[in-house]
């Protein structure tokens, strides 16, 4: 048997050995001279393989669904903050304390314009 590896399949390869294995379990005549390649053995393997790839589209669908909500949930949150420091501003002030609690600069530490050079040449 072929060493083991945590490399995935290709999926291009899976589907072609799950075709393989159907037409294997078709035959009628199929007695191998290894016991370990024994049709039983392969229609366990198959099931197996198509049980874990509905697990595994089933787990990406709910982490899916997952990720959407909490997506929604961050976007509810962050427009909440949003119209809050909206509201500190209508009820304080733009030049007051307490919108420096917030991460804020007051109105009047703000700079405009462009600002200016310091040089020898003036």
């Amino acid at each position: 048997m072929a060493k083991r590896k945590l490399a995935r399949v290709s999926q291009r390869i899976l589907k072609k050995d799950r075709q393989i294995a159907q037409a294997v379990l078709g035959l009628k005549d199929y007695h191998p001279a290894n016991t370990e390649f024994t049709a039983q053995r392969l229609r366990e393997a198959l099931t197996k393989v198509e049980e874990a790839l509905a697990a595994e589209e089933k787990a990406a669908e709910v982490a899916a669904k997952a990720r959407e909500a909490a997506i929604r949930i961050e976007a509810d949150f962050h427009d909440l903050v949003l119209g809050a420091k909206r509201q500190v501003i209508a009820q304080y002030g733009d030049d007051s304390d307490e919108i420096t609690s917030l991460g804020m600069k007051k109105k009047s530490e703000r700079r405009y314009g462009r600002p200016r050079k310091s040089g020898a040449g003036d």
